[in-house]
């Protein structure tokens, strides 16, 4: 019997198994996948409102802290007010969709982020939002978070899907961020420098940058690409 040409790695607490024979793998119990949140429909307005308000100020205050901004600096990268960014995150504001839109650009994230309840599970599955179609819509965009943000975390790891025509813009922070994108199916146009790099399924582009980020989709297939992006620390900015 020849060796195979994938090395698995398993953690050491964990028993050794012969992946060699499917019985023993199908002798293992299936982990239970986590039911979706029930709708709010039987909450009243003024729960409903407070929870919101809650669970977008704790992961709102938890985010600003990772990227080791103040309130002022996010106020200057978001556009959006000292005052405004201060009340959301003591969950006495409910923001509007714009100025959730203006935050998640600036800390690279979806709107959709700040809405997810916060745990410390060990073990997460991260599921794709409700009702998110397979296709996009034209010229439609989706940055989505593939891992659970955590204070002092200067690592994100993301799914891009890009429409055809679609074009989607990160703007530019203080500090160097190193990207990889990968790309599964399409073609993704990066722009980088004032260059196009056109990056094809199975493809990887590796830089690093302080300018804005952006990705495009010039051609007639979805693009979908998985994105790594890590912002160099203060210390190792002065390093």
């Amino acid at each position: 019997m020849t060796s195979p040409s994938t090395a698995w790695v398993r953690d050491r607490f964990t028993p050794a198994l012969s992946w060699g024979v499917p019985e023993r793998l199908s002798a293992l119990p299936i982990a239970a996948r986590p039911e979706r949140a029930p709708r709010t429909g039987g909450q009243s307005g003024a729960s409903v409102e407070s929870q919101v308000c809650a669970t977008v100020g704790e992961n709102l205050k938890r985010l600003r802290k990772q990227h080791r901004l103040s309130l002022e600096q996010l106020s200057a990268h978001s556009g959006v007010s000292r005052a405004m960014l201060s009340q959301v995150e003591q969950g006495k504001s409910v923001p509007s969709i714009r100025t959730l839109w203006q935050v998640a650009q600036a800390l690279g994230v979806s709107v959709s982020w700040f809405l997810e309840p916060t745990h410390d599970d060990s073990v997460l599955l991260l599921q794709p939002p409700e009702g998110s179609p397979a296709q996009l819509e034209a010229e439609a965009a989706e940055l989505r978070p593939l891992q659970r943000q955590r204070e002092g975390h200067l690592q994100a790891f993301h799914e891009l899907r890009l429409a055809p025509g679609a074009r989607f813009d990160l703007p530019a922070i203080t500090a160097t961020r190193r990207v990889n994108v990968a790309v599964a199916s399409g073609v993704l146009d990066v722009v980088l420098h004032g260059k196009r790099h056109l990056v094809r399924p199975r493809e990887a582009l590796q830089y690093e940058s302080v300018e804005p980020l952006i990705w495009h989709n010039g051609g007639q297939v979805q693009v979908q690409a998985f994105v790594l992006i890590r912002t160099r620390s203060t210390a190792e900015a002065l390093g």
